[in-house]
């Protein structure tokens, strides 16, 4: 560094000038030049980064405050609109689907509710119901049909909805569902006079007579039995089911109407053997088969019914007697067991006492001396137990 006095060379770190004794500066002296130099460095870095901005890659937006920007400054801006415009596009379009998509949700869930709702209030049980019952009233049976298996779909308990099936199956002669659904509802009202109307009537159109009967066989509702003797001539009824009894039984034979009844004891048929039946039948001990058939004014005959009965008298046990047979050197009293219904008889001097007996009332004296107590039990049939042997003496 050279002294702006005397221009005498500086050596570094000096503060003073040896020469002249001048003061050093330590700042540099303005030069124009370098000043210029200095300008076009900055000015060419600040232009730089104006380039750079342009690109896009920053996307921040200086504001210029003077009425006439620079052209890097406007095109920066316009770039800066245009990537802006380009990212926001997007965007826009997303709202726009989703904003579509939402009145297309909201317009299809109006349209459903228009044609649900009302398909929901015409289909309710009642209503189906209520609908049914109409287009039954005004023959509509197809339609009937057709509402009461809807409403059939809802509740398949509903006694209404079964016995609607039934006579809907029944009116377009569907014979066989028919069947099957009347005897579900007459399940539910056994004495319901008008599905035992349907009911029979489906079965003699399909040809069913065992059926018929079998129906008749499960009740006892004159009425009832009056509807089914309207479609088959029913046969005679017996008052005791065929079995086996212990005694003797009497046979009564009816007939729905007070129509005649023909019978045989000897296993012939009653439509051409049987005897006309006026009285009850008594039937004893043994095997007997009785056949019956009605026969109406017309000369009709009915269905040949038959019952076998077997009566088998019980076998009376031996007589028990107290005190048993023995010695004895005191007075006692004999006493004898009778079954109900029976009656007891006995003897002392050995002889049958079913035929020679003394019938027994009250305990006995035991006789004086060696005896032979002989007693049987006798029942209502006649049958005649086995026969008590005892051997008593009485020695006072």
């Amino acid at each position: 560094m050279k002294c702006k006095k005397c221009g005498k060379e500086i050596e570094n770190g000096l503060m003073y000038c040896p020469e002249c004794g001048e003061s050093i500066q330590l700042v540099p002296d303005y030069n124009v030049l370098e000043e210029e130099l200095l300008f076009r460095v900055v000015e060419d870095k600040n232009k730089s980064k104006d380039d750079r901005f342009a690109t896009g890659v920053y996307k921040k937006v200086e504001h210029i405050e003077n009425d006439a920007p620079q052209a890097s400054s406007i095109n920066s801006k316009a770039n800066n609109t245009k990537s802006n415009n380009t990212k926001a596009e997007p965007l826009v379009f997303t709202k726009k689907i989703k904003a579509i998509i939402c009145a297309a949700v909201i317009l299809i869930a109006i349209i459903g509710c228009f044609l649900i709702l009302p398909y929901a209030g015409t289909h309710t049980y009642d209503s189906l119901m209520n609908s049914a019952v109409d287009a039954e009233n005004n023959a509509k049976y197809a339609k009937a049909l057709g509402l009461y298996e809807e409403a059939y779909a809802l509740d398949n308990t509903s006694f209404e909805a079964i016995y609607g099936l039934g006579r809907m199956y029944y009116r377009v002669k569907d014979y066989n569902n028919a069947i099957k659904m009347l005897e579900q509802a007459l399940e539910m009202d056994p004495d319901n006079e008008k599905i035992y109307t349907y009911l029979i009537s489906s079965f003699d159109a399909i040809g069913d007579k065992e059926s018929i009967y079998e129906l008749a066989s499960n009740t006892d509702n004159a009425k009832i039995l009056e509807l089914i003797n309207a479609y088959i001539l029913m046969p005679p009824s017996f008052n005791y089911d065929g079995g086996e009894y212990n005694e003797d039984i009497i046979i009564q034979l009816s007939s729905t109407g007070g129509y005649q009844i023909f019978y045989t004891l000897n296993g012939k048929n009653p439509t051409t053997s049987g005897k006309l039946y006026t009285k009850p039948i008594q039937l004893k001990e043994g095997k007997t088969v009785i056949k019956a058939v009605t026969q109406n004014e017309a000369g009709e005959f009915s269905e040949v019914v038959s019952n076998e009965y077997t009566i088998s008298y019980p076998e009376l046990s031996l007589p028990v007697v107290s005190p048993t047979d023995g010695i004895y050197d005191e007075l006692v009293m004999i006493s004898i067991e009778v079954p109900e219904g029976c009656v007891a008889y006995y003897t002392w001097d050995g002889t049958n006492p079913a035929t020679n007996g003394i019938q027994y009332t009250e305990p006995f004296p035991i006789i004086e001396g060696s005896s032979v107590l002989s007693v049987v039990i006798v029942d209502e049939e006649g049958n005649v137990s086995p026969t008590y042997h005892g051997d008593y003496i009485y020695q006072p």
